[in-house]
């Protein structure tokens, strides 16, 4: 699926979708989940640890793009991700904020405090 759609459903208060994850192979991004109603917790529950995930989340009315390097990624692989959010994330405009989510911390807990923490004005 495209980013940019997934991030315009994201964004349609009509949609019920609140959170989506996409992965690369390098060259093409695409979604691999996503999900209605679950916010932080059902984006958490969708990180693994064996990819790099570009991922668009709305939180009430704020909607944040959240990067998750897996701890089981490969060096290279790990090394570049931070470049490669350039792509997916500018297919998401309108975000509050940019959040990373610390490498082996994906727990719902983790990522509430991201967003309980992030700045308030649009990027």
């Amino acid at each position: 699926a495209d980013v940019s759609a997934a991030w315009a459903r994201i964004r349609d208060d009509a949609d019920p979708t609140t959170w989506t994850a996409a992965t690369t192979d390098g060259k093409t991004y695409r979604v691999v989940a996503e999900g209605a109603g679950d916010g932080v917790a059902g984006l958490a529950a969708a990180l693994a640890e064996d990819a790099a995930f570009f991922c668009g989340l709305r939180v009430g009315d704020r909607f944040y793009r959240v990067l998750y390097i897996g701890a089981d990624l490969g060096l290279v692989k790990r090394n570049k991700a931070p470049m490669q959010k350039n792509a997916p994330f500018n297919a998401m405009p309108g975000a509050s904020a940019d959040l990373e989510l610390p490498t082996g911390e994906r727990s719902a807990a983790a990522l509430q405090r991201l967003v309980d923490a992030a700045p308030t004005s649009s990027t």
